[in-house]
């Protein structure tokens, strides 16, 4: 039977055992909290679920990457709403889908590798820097009267080169800062924060888009990429160990990185788990300017206040993540999945705007769990020196994602959205239900 080498993590994790655990967390050790019910609410809340923003460098890093979570929903929506305006299509949305994330994907396994070996700070900062110019273009052209879809094809596929520089750093960031102990409620309150603004920055964009203009999203989103370079500056910048460094070149790096996650089982399983989850329960956001509009007979305001309450069942979903105890991950995370497409399903057959208001929340929640287990799993069981490749493979789903919305895109023209959507998030279910039963290193996953 195939074993999993020991993870770096994982071996400062067994040489720290028996050290106590700071702040009260184990509440069973304190039994005289339980005799007040107010102290034990604000303990938890204090000891638990905010615990790594005690760490004065992950403060700091989750307020930047909340200015660039803000920027990333608000350009989603703003570029969707365009596109269609433009087009009245949805093959065009999944076709700059595709676009922007086979650009992505191009860059991103280099992107890891860099990441490996330099500074991840500095390479979260080029990237917005990228992206602020980007913003800033499409903004003059909408001020110019001159935008056309081709345009925003191009700024889709620079947002795409930007972001496979900034993704493979970003998330192989928290675990340096905040240690294995802490890596659950670390990711889960950086999640919270990314569907906090996905709860605020589609509600702005929205108001925008329908008040003044598209042209002012754009100002504002270039505005919040260079406030999030300048907050990153409070961020230690850490190089690489000597040992996480290689002589191989880019492209040997990329393929030993390959390799690692092929030959190791419990990585291979949770990427190929991301990327079949993201090939079916994804393309929903891809298509869902269309769908407000067509089947819900929603406004850009009614576009961003469906987003947003998908934000905020992330947003509950997350917090709830980080006040759990890393216990029955494996289990969770195929609940999540599962939660997302019965979620999903319902939202296919659904034409009534408030219930499907509701549907979205649900699908958010599930959501929440699938993605923080999933990356929590793969960064828990990953060795230090292959962190930013692993990374940027997990984010090889930004790829299936596409094509999936493409697909549904293209299904969506010929037998409309939700046909489309229903048929993917069926998948999606019986995907949770087969790995289940099928996949027990999975399924017992801690």
């Amino acid at each position: 039977m195939l074993r999993d080498p020991p993870t770096t993590a994982q071996r400062r994790e067994d040489d720290r055992e028996e050290t106590p655990v700071r702040g009260g967390t184990r509440l069973d050790a304190q039994p005289e909290r339980a005799a007040a019910t107010s102290r034990l609410i604000g303990g938890l809340a204090s000891a638990r679920t905010f615990e790594s923003l005690r760490d004065r460098d992950f403060r700091w890093f989750f307020i930047a990457t909340l200015g660039l979570n803000a920027t990333m929903n608000m350009q989603l929506l703003a570029r969707g709403y365009l596109v269609f305006e433009l087009t009245g299509s949805y093959a065009a949305l999944g076709t700059m889908a595709l676009f922007l994330s086979v650009v992505m994907l191009g860059f991103s396994l280099y992107g890891g590798v860099l990441a490996d070996r330099s500074s991840k700070r500095v390479m979260v900062q080029l990237g917005e820097l990228g992206g602020a110019l980007t913003a800033a273009a499409v903004a003059v052209l909408l001020f110019m009267d001159q935008l056309r879809y081709e345009h925003l094809l191009i700024a889709a596929m620079a947002q795409g080169a930007t972001s496979g520089m900034i993704f493979p750093a970003l998330q192989s960031m928290p675990p340096e800062i905040v240690g294995p102990s802490r890596l659950q409620n670390a990711v889960s309150l950086n999640m919270a924060g990314m569907n906090s603004m996905r709860l605020l920055g589609p509600t702005l964009g929205g108001i925008l888009l329908a008040i003044i203009g598209a042209e002012w999203v754009y100002v504002l989103m270039t505005a919040l990429f260079v406030v999030s370079i300048v907050l990153f500056l409070r961020v230690p910048k850490r190089a690489p160990e000597p040992s996480q460094t290689s002589k191989r070149g880019g492209i040997g790096e990329i393929r030993e990185g390959v390799s690692y996650a092929l030959r190791t089982p419990t990585v291979f399983l949770l990427l190929a788990l991301s990327f079949v989850t993201s090939l079916l329960g994804m393309p929903y956001i891809r298509i869902l300017p269309g769908f407000v509009a067509d089947v819900l007979n929603g406004d850009a305001a009614q576009l961003g206040l469906m987003m947003s309450v998908a934000g905020l069942g992330s947003l509950v979903g997350a917090l709830a993540l980080a006040s759990l105890a890393p216990r029955g991950r494996g289990k969770l995370l195929l609940l999540s999945v599962a939660v997302t497409g019965l979620g999903l399903t319902a939202f296919s057959a659904s034409s009534n705007y408030l219930l499907s208001l509701l549907l979205m929340g649900i699908v958010g929640l599930g959501e929440a769990g699938r993605q923080a287990l999933n990356n929590v799993l793969l960064h828990t069981h990953v060795d230090d020196a292959y962190r930013g490749r692993m990374a940027s493979i997990f984010m090889m789903q930004v790829g299936t994602m596409a094509l999936g919305a493409f697909a549904v895109g293209l299904i969506s023209e010929v037998v409309g959205p939700q046909v489309g959507l229903g048929s993917f998030s069926l998948l999606l279910v019986l995907t949770a239900i087969a790995a289940y039963a099928l996949v027990p290193r999975l399924r017992d996953m801690q």
